[in-house]
């Protein structure tokens, strides 16, 4: 919300799924990526900690993550 990224249902359901899966493999801090938009999640709280969407990823450099997820 901060950044101004808007979660239709469908991608919500996705990142879920996502989470779901990192915390299967042992994730702790997860780099989601969506068609238009990167999100760092902490796994163990479920929280997204970052969202960029596709004009701030670019070269942009993630750090302080364990896992990627990449959805398409």
């Amino acid at each position: 919300q901060q950044r101004g990224v808007n979660l239709k249902p469908e991608q919500l359901e996705q990142i879920r799924s996502a989470i779901d899966k990192a915390e299967a493999k042992g994730a702790k801090d997860s780099l989601i990526l969506l068609k238009d938009m990167a999100l760092i999640v902490n796994v163990k709280n479920r929280t997204i900690v970052t969202a960029m969407d596709g004009a701030s990823m670019k070269e942009n450099v993630f750090t302080q993550i364990d896992s990627a997820v990449i959805l398409t």
